[in-house]
């Protein structure tokens, strides 16, 4: 198989699709906002064609929506969706932490225990303290809610996971947009839920975990009521 040159237009829309992704789900490009083609490829230095095939990819994620005739937008927010995905993500993901308390080894321990090290070492706000995370520390932070889960043998759940996670990562950014984020201790939050995994207590790991995504929740709520 011929590898594909690094300028192509396949190349660049891959990699488009990742940039886009993560301006996103950071809120660097608004919920609702107009995604248009011309703007995009001068801001990120692609072609259009590339550009055009990263937002066609990114439309069948559910990140961005396609208009008949009108060109592509950013995905809206809305306090039904969250309340949806919210629902459906605690139901999804307590149950692959039990399937992963359950299964897991060693090997997933020293995984989990890495993850949550690597986190706590990093700076979750931004060295300029403005709304959002910082980049290192979010990538950390989907590591480590992905390491609790590591041991799940279900690629099916573990999929569902995953595309609900990104879609409430879009909620969870907003969230510190809210008063009462600020309030939280986030790295408490985890360090509990890390201890209660590795001592296999499924009945306080999932409590722990709901209340967890029930906070930002809450956070994204008060977040979007100001919009």
């Amino acid at each position: 198989m011929s590898t594909v040159p690094i300028s192509s237009p396949r190349t660049q829309a891959s990699a488009l699709v990742e940039q886009l992704r993560r301006d996103i789900v950071a809120g660097v490009l608004p919920p609702g906002g107009k995604l248009k083609i011309s703007d995009l490829a001068a801001t990120y230095g692609a072609g259009v064609i590339p550009t055009r095939e990263a937002l066609a990819r990114l439309s069948s994620s559910g990140l961005v929506v396609a208009e008949d005739q009108r060109g592509f937008r950013v995905a809206p927010v809305s306090l039904d969706e969250l309340q949806d995905l919210g629902a459906l993500r605690r139901t999804l993901e307590t149950r692959a932490l039990v399937e992963s308390m359950s299964q897991g080894d060693i090997e997933w321990e020293t995984r989990l225990i890495a993850a949550h090290h690597r986190m706590s070492r990093l700076d979750m706000r931004t060295q300029h303290g403005e709304a959002g995370f910082a980049e290192d520390w979010d990538a950390a932070h989907v590591e480590f809610h992905l390491a609790l889960l590591g041991a799940c043998r279900s690629p099916w759940l573990m999929q569902f996971v995953r595309m609900l996670g990104e879609q409430m990562n879009r909620y969870r950014h907003l969230s510190t947009r809210a008063d009462q984020a600020d309030t939280r201790d986030i790295a408490t939050e985890h360090t509990t839920l890390l201890e209660a995994a590795l001592a296999r207590d499924a009945d306080r790991a999932c409590m722990l975990l709901c209340d967890h995504f029930s906070r930002t929740e809450a956070d994204a709520r008060e977040a979007l009521s100001r919009l």
